[in-house]
């Protein structure tokens, strides 16, 4: 699964290649930044995500935010099938959270290729369509303002992964939230550092997002 930034770049690349004209670009990104407010554990994944999602489903999809949706379930299952090919799980340090770790590199990465914060102001609404979804309207405004603060670098390092914790661990003792930061925090911001100071792997990277298009459009 891709990380907020990786799903907006790979959004802004479809926008302006096969998916040209056919959807507005605002409610498409707010519709693939939509799915992952599951981490605020305010709705179930399998009412954001689908399966199998296909380049024709998202080609026939009317509505722009609902396009959005199908595409992030399409760059989930593309992005997975293209780890497990490349074996990249064997290429960083294995242990409980290897794979938020990943996921965190490539958007530090892709943060680099295109300016993340053009889309910041995206986000300032609420679509009528976000409600639909019976999710409080005060965490669709979390889940927005998280995203804005994210793409402008207010959360990085520890504090971003601290508040991945608390989003999937909201009533977590202090004692565990305490443990994650001694140890998994710590461990998931070196594999990070790993990760994007490695040539070879960022090279694989940014070989396959900047190639994304092209290796999907069949």
């Amino acid at each position: 699964m891709a990380a907020p930034i990786t799903h907006i770049f790979l959004a802004t690349l479809m926008l302006a290649g096969p998916l040209k004209d056919l959807f507005d670009e605002k409610e498409f990104i707010l519709g693939t930044s939509f799915p992952d407010i599951r981490y605020l554990k305010v709705v179930a994944r399998t009412d954001t995500h689908f399966t199998n999602v296909s380049l024709q489903d998202i080609l026939q999809e009317k509505n722009s935010f609902k396009a959005g949706m199908l595409f992030h379930s399409f760059v989930d299952e593309q992005r997975e099938a293209w780890v497990i090919k490349n074996n990249f799980y064997q290429k960083i340090p294995n242990f409980k959270f290897s794979a938020q770790a990943l996921k965190f590199a490539e958007d530090e990465i892709l943060k680099s290729q295109f300016d993340i914060t053009k889309y910041q102001a995206y986000f300032d609404d609420i679509l009528p369509i976000e409600k639909t979804y019976d999710i409080n309207e005060t965490h669709i405004r979390t889940w927005h303002t998280f995203l804005q603060d994210y793409f402008k670098d207010k959360f990085s390092g520890r504090d971003l992964i601290m508040h991945y914790f608390d989003f999937n661990e909201p009533n977590a003792w202090f004692i565990k939230r305490w443990f994650f930061s001694w140890f998994y925090a710590r461990k998931i911001q070196r594999t990070i550092s790993q990760i994007v100071n490695n040539k070879q792997t960022k090279k694989l990277i940014l070989d396959f997002y900047i190639n994304f298009v092209n290796q999907t459009k069949h």
